[in-house]
């Protein structure tokens, strides 16, 4: 049997500030991707996070956005033959509003994420309800946020989703953040916003990790960055443009 596959999708691009996800670095504008990943594994087909909302939406309440119509979730799946009843697994690396928008499009679907995220995603500091798209970040807005649009199966660390494809805890970017780890014909890892562009990651002229500009806690975030290390195999990130330069990775 054929190892595990993953499909890299585009949902959509908007405008940040790299400092925003490079911790300490210069200020710019940059524009970035948002990535799902659609993952075949055995007779299981699993959707790592569920991308952003409609670009009307997202310029009402949060940074401006790019979308085609081809970009759009559900089209995107389209493209590989997919249906949202299709989806078995959806994982939400974590819970910001750009990684599970669109939850409660795939009906057939257990949907993980840690109740450690869900528990801070409820009630978060006041400078992250905007990320969660909480009531407190916009009282007028009597809307649930995107995380409570669908039922939650509620994980406590690690565990194995289906063959070859397994959760591991690494809190810091946010309370409950959590990494996808595909074992194909090498070893990937999806570990969303904790490296969200390969300019996170050591290299020749900087030997040592940079974390996301947005994080609740930096030790966690070292352990969990020294954890992924141990695990080996290559970290694909959540916002980089590169990802897409290849249509599968196994």
């Amino acid at each position: 049997m054929a190892g595990p596959v993953i499909h890299p999708l585009l949902a959509g691009t908007g405008g940040r500030d790299r400092a925003t996800f490079l911790m300490g670095a210069k200020s710019e504008p940059i524009t970035v991707p948002f990535l799902m990943f659609y993952v075949e594994a055995g007779d299981r087909r699993i959707l790592v996070d569920t991308g952003v909302g409609a670009p009307e939406e997202t310029l009402a309440h949060h940074h401006p956005m790019g979308q085609t119509p081809e970009q759009r979730p559900l089209a995107a799946l389209a493209r590989l033959g997919i249906r949202p009843e299709d989806i078995d697994i959806v994982i939400n690396t974590h819970l910001h509003w750009d990684h599970c928008y669109n939850n409660h499009l795939f009906p057939r679907a257990t949907i993980y994420a840690q109740r450690a995220e869900l528990q801070y995603a409820i009630a978060p500091l006041p400078l992250h309800t905007w990320a969660y798209d909480t009531i407190e970040y916009e009282p007028a807005r009597v809307v649930l946020p995107p995380f409570l649009r669908a039922r939650l199966t509620l994980v406590e660390g690690d565990v194995e989703i289906a063959p070859g494809v397994s959760i591991l805890l690494t809190p810091g970017h946010t309370a409950g953040s959590q990494s996808v780890v595909v074992q194909g014909r090498r070893t990937w890892v999806l570990a969303g916003d904790n490296v969200p562009t390969y300019e996170n990651l050591p290299g020749r002229f900087k030997p040592h990790f940079t974390p996301n500009g947005i994080h609740v806690n930096l030790e966690d975030y070292y352990r969990s960055w020294n954890r992924l290390a141990r695990v080996g195999g290559e970290i694909l990130p959540s916002h980089d443009a590169r990802v897409l330069d290849r249509e599968r990775y196994e």
